[in-house]
Parts: C-alpha cells; sequence; structure tokens
C-alpha cells in the first residue's frame, strides 16, 4: 500500500512538472530572448543643448568643438536638416543665430527643454533595442544616438556612424504647439516619448535593409512593412503589441477581429498586386483610418497583415531574424508563410 503511494505521489509530481515545462515552452514568446549577458549602455548625447550654447562665449570655439565631436552629423544637420550650409561659411554663424532665434524654434527648445530634463527611460529603451540587435547581429557596430532640434522638420535622422532624434517631433499628442502647426490628431498620436526608441530602431532597419521591390506592388510593400514590424518586435520584445503597430488597444482589436475579412477583401478585389501607389498608400501610409475598410479601422492595415504572414513564415519555416531580414522575395515569403487567417 505504501508502494502504491509513493509511486502515485511520483506519478502526480511528474505530471506537475511536465504541465509547467510545456506551458513555458507552450506559451513562451521565441523573441523574447536572455540578452542580460550583453555589456552595452547606450545614452542619447544632448546636440541639442550643446547647439544653444553656442552664442555663449566664444561662439567659433564653440562651433568648432561640435564639429570636431559630431563630425558627420554636425554636417548633415546643418546642409540637410536647417538648410543654413557649412561652418566654411562667413556667414554661418549668423544663420545659426536667425535659426535658434526663429519662433517655432524657441518655443520648441522651451518645450523639449521641459520635456526632456530626463532621458534616463528612453536611454533605457535604446539599450535593451540595441542589446537585442547585438543578440542576433554581435558584428554591428552601435552608432552614436544624438538628439536635436530642427523646427518640426525631422523625426530621426541615419547618417554614417550616428542617428539623430528631433526631440521636437516627441512632444505629446496634446502639445499646444502641434495644435498650432495644425498637425493632424492621427499624426500627433505618434508624436510621443514612448515611439521615440521604436522611430530609431526602425530608422536603423531601413537603412539596413532598404525596400527592395521586383514589382513595386502591394504586396510587396505589406510583407516588407510586416517585416520590419517583426524585426521590431524582436528588438522590443516587452513592448505593448499597440506601441509597436502605433495603435489603440481599439484599433489592435479591429485588426484581430476582422482578420480574415479585410484580407479576403484585399484578394477578392484583386489589390495584392496592384502597382498604383495611390492605391497601395491607402494600406500602408498613416492616415485617419483604412479607407477600404471604413472609418471605424486603422490605418496601415496591410503592414498589420503583412506582419501576420511573416509570422506565419517564420514559425513554418524555423527561420531567424538575420535569414527573414536578408530575404528580399517577397512572394517567397508568401508562398512559403502558408498564410491562413483563420488560424491565426
Amino acid at each position: 500500500m505504501k508502494k502504491n503511494l509513493i509511486y502515485i505521489a511520483a506519478l502526480v509530481i511528474l505530471a506537475v512538472a511536465v504541465f509547467f515545462v510545456v506551458r513555458y515552452f507552450v506559451g513562451r514568446d521565441p523573441l523574447d530572448v536572455d540578452v542580460s549577458d550583453i555589456d552595452l549602455t547606450v545614452e542619447v548625447e544632448r546636440f541639442d543643448l550643446e547647439l544653444q550654447n553656442v552664442p555663449e562665449g566664444d561662439p567659433y570655439k564653440n562651433i568648432e568643438k561640435l564639429n570636431e565631436k559630431y563630425s558627420e552629423f554636425f554636417e548633415v544637420y546643418n546642409y540637410e536638416i536647417i538648410g543654413i550650409g557649412g561652418v566654411e561659411n562667413s556667414s554661418y554663424l549668423t544663420y545659426l543665430q536667425t535659426f535658434l532665434n526663429d519662433y517655432s524654434v524657441t518655443e520648441a527648445t522651451k518645450t523639449v527643454g521641459q520635456l526632456y530634463k530626463d532621458m534616463s527611460k528612453t536611454n533605457e529603451e535604446l539599450t535593451g533595442g540595441f542589446k537585442h540587435l547585438l543578440y542576433y547581429r554581435p558584428e554591428v557596430k552601435i552608432p552614436r544616438i544624438v538628439s536635436f532640434v530642427a523646427g518640426f522638420n525631422h523625426s530621426v535622422v541615419v547618417t554614417g556612424g550616428f542617428i539623430g532624434i528631433g526631440l521636437d517631433k516627441y512632444l505629446g499628442s496634446d502639445c499646444e504647439l502641434y495644435n498650432m502647426l495644425d498637425i493632424p490628431e492621427y499624426s500627433k498620436m505618434e508624436m510621443t516619448r514612448e515611439q521615440i526608441a521604436v522611430d530609431v530602431m526602425t530608422a536603423w532597419a531601413d537603412d539596413e535593409y532598404p525596400f527592395i521591390p521586383k514589382n513595386e506592388n502591394l504586396l510587396e510593400y505589406m510583407i516588407y512593412n510586416g517585416r520590419r514590424l517583426y524585426f521590431l518586435h524582436a528588438m522590443f520584445p516587452h513592448f505593448e503589441e499597440s506601441r509597436i503597430n502605433k495603435y489603440t488597444e481599439d484599433q489592435l482589436k479591429f485588426c484581430k477581429k476582422f482578420e480574415r475579412d479585410m484580407w479576403t477583401a484585399i484578394i477578392e478585389n484583386k489589390l495584392l498586386f496592384v502597382t498604383d501607389y495611390f492605391t497601395i498608400r491607402k494600406f500602408v501610409e498613416s492616415a485617419p483610418f483604412t479607407a477600404q475598410f471604413g472609418p471605424d479601422s486603422p490605418p496601415r492595415t496591410a503592414n498589420w497583415i503583412g506582419l501576420q504572414i511573416v509570422k506565419s513564415y517564420v514559425q513554418n519555416n524555423n527561420i531567424t531574424l538575420p535569414e527573414l531580414m536578408d530575404e528580399t522575395d517577397y512572394q517567397k515569403i508568401l508562398n512559403l508563410s502558408e498564410y491562413d487567417p483563420d488560424y491565426n
């Protein structure tokens, strides 16, 4: 009797152990990898603050220091971001002061100064994102991340070994300056501190893995954009799904509820291989909603469907992240994905 009880107890313990092991591996996100051993700290360099100090003391010496410290980025900032020309121009300082004294720039700078006194949370998120990048691509040289103000002209700029963040494009959806500029509501929803890390990593991915279409049809755009979203999930596995997709929770629920209907509509209306970009942009670019699916739908729904196709492709073919990012045959991804929205 005693032996039977011991045997039964052992079976129960084994069953419980198997249950927890199965639940762990079945429910575990394969992108939630351990990066704790990767030695990296990313901190945003405050170029915007240093530029504000140029007129103080010896401005020419200050400009020279900035030029030495930020090299290529400083040149791009001058020529392409604010368009005042290079430091070799005898009127450069005058142009710079005119820019810094512009009303929109001074107001933006003031607001940035109030909101971004502490960037520790952003630094932490960027560090996590780039640690995940090194997990998959250990050979990558991590760029220097710098912040700037450009009068609401640029969000993120990639150049050489730098990624620049236009902090005046991340002042929050309720920013009064955005109301004065008549920025649409759907755009303001994406102009928040929470989107900085996502946008930085998106910019890195777009630079490293540019869009290489064969036919420039809707399919290629949606798979490319879906692949980018998958990459972002890999870089930030602990971010909410809605945050990665730049959706509200209700918008995300719409996509999940009507996934099959949206896919069916694209197929039945023969839109998958359409090459007219006026039509394509309605499905892949930011807007109040996706016109094809009505005013209750979120924007960029084709990108979200593309993400589901990419997920199926990865899962059904045991594809690694580097292999996925190197694949530019978007038709192949669809074919091998065995995508079926009824089972996603």
